[in-house]
């Protein structure tokens, strides 16, 4: 049987000098030369948008709406991808949870556990599942980290904590097989402050990104390794309090989570590297919360 590998991409976003880089492309774990991609154009998925504590179910939905329609206004005129939204999923559990991928590309909030072997400042996380002899993603869900943040959605910078709209928008750009880059001007760049908005919208580079994958009428281009263009999949967010001046970040490292399809499948321990952290993540009080990572 073919092996399918879910990539964790982890969710976030600080503002730190980087020179501009062109789009980046989710690679094969065992072939950097290989990208991962859609075969089908219409992406369907499937938000289960009563699950935040922080926002209701109708800010869940604005938002969802919101971020769906700035990649399909950015595929106009170059590429005939279009994401939709398929309604509420079938279950809450995601490939995160390391199960058998249900094809169902769900969005959930998580608020009593997180991963302890993700970093508690992500604030979410994308895990593609794909086939590795081709690169063809066939399931990916995201993962909101509501035990340690706070999520808002208002339009004023000064009141925003964590953007629901802002981070949404950069993860579905993980779903359709964008990685990180190191442009911080771009949505899919990975760290972000409190109060960030300005990854609801696509620069240039996130537009290239998708209409390059995805080119209307035509086929999806084989990857192309760039010499040193190696980027994680992580992402981070920044420090709390760090709103002005230069904030500390917090820094990720990609997961990768081996799976091979079997009539019973056992979910695997997570591979790559571990995390690193330079402080604490932001945390939301209450008792269910987990405590603050230690730096290692």
């Amino acid at each position: 049987m073919r092996a399918l590998v879910p990539v964790v991409s982890l969710a976030a976003l600080a503002v730190l000098a980087a020179p501009a880089r062109a789009f980046e492309r989710t690679r094969v774990d065992t072939d950097p030369d290989k990208a991962v991609y859609w075969r089908f154009r219409v992406v369907r998925v499937s938000p289960a948008i009563d699950t935040s504590r922080d926002l209701g179910a109708d800010a869940v939905q604005r938002a969802v709406a919101r971020s769906i329609a700035t990649w399909n206004a950015a595929a106009v005129g170059c590429s005939d991808l279009s994401l939709v939204d398929a309604g509420y999923p079938g279950g809450l559990t995601t490939n995160l949870e390391r199960g058998m991928p249900d094809m169902e590309n769900r969005i959930v909030w998580r608020e009593d556990a997180w991963p302890p072997e993700v970093p508690a400042a992500t604030l979410a996380l994308t895990t593609l599942v794909y086939r590795r002899s081709s690169g063809e993603i066939v399931d990916a869900d995201i993962d909101f980290n509501g035990v340690h943040h706070l999520f808002t959605d208002v339009d004023d910078p000064e009141l925003a904590e964590v953007d629901v709209q802002n981070t949404l928008t950069h993860e579905l750009g993980h779903l359709i097989g964008l990685a990180h880059v190191e442009d911080p001007e771009a949505t899919m760049y990975s760290l972000s402050l409190p109060g960030d908005l300005a990854k609801r919208t696509l620069s240039e580079d996130d537009r290239d990104g998708l209409c390059f994958i995805y080119p209307e009428g035509r086929l999806t281009p084989a990857a192309v390794r760039r010499p040193g263009t190696e980027l994680s999949s992580g992402c981070a967010a920044a420090a709390p309090g760090a709103r002005p001046l230069a904030p500390l970040a917090l820094l990720f490292t990609s997961l990768a989570i081996a799976r091979r399809r079997r009539a019973a499948p056992r979910a695997s321990s997570p591979g790559g590297r571990a995390c690193a952290s330079s402080t604490g993540a932001r945390r939301r009080a209450g008792p269910s919360r987990a405590p603050p990572r230690s730096p290692r």
